[in-house]
């Protein structure tokens, strides 16, 4: 026979499900996607050798990008861009308004093929551009023999 305080302990679990799950905490919580808003650095450029870049998405749609060309180990070329950004259905469109502050219409389309909170992977024809989130808009120093 089971005494009356083990049959209380032993129905305890089964009658807090119902409540538990009432008060939601028998559901997943949701989880947030991860955003292009940011900012991205890129250690290389597949097309062309020894360029990095940063790029700042802002949640108003506009961006914000600058290359550097590195060579045995210091910056030998700069060039900033900025305009607007989307994706759509898998698609990273940016369209750039100003190349080092002159005005430009180029834009250029990206199939997003990874996107995590901290890593961004797109393809444009045979090239794969990959980039990782960073807390601030800084470039390191260029690698030495690039």
């Amino acid at each position: 026979m089971i005494a009356a305080s083990e049959a209380v302990s032993r129905m305890r679990p089964r009658a807090l499900i119902p409540f538990a799950i009432a008060i939601g905490l028998g559901a997943a919580p949701a989880l947030a996607q991860p955003s292009f808003v940011g900012i991205w650095y890129s250690a290389f450029q597949p097309d062309e050798p020894g360029v990095i870049s940063l790029i700042e998405f802002k949640s108003d749609g506009t961006f914000y990008e600058e290359f550097r060309k590195c060579m045995n180990g210091e910056f030998v070329g700069y060039q900033y861009e900025s305009g607007t950004w989307s994706v759509t259905d898998g698609i990273e469109s940016v369209m750039v308004k100003m190349i080092n502050g002159a005005e430009a219409s180029v834009e250029d389309n990206y199939s997003v093929e990874l996107l995590t909170d901290s890593e961004r992977r797109i393809r444009m024809a045979d090239h794969v551009f990959v980039s990782h989130r960073v807390a601030k808009f800084e470039f390191p120093t260029c690698p030495t023999g690039a």
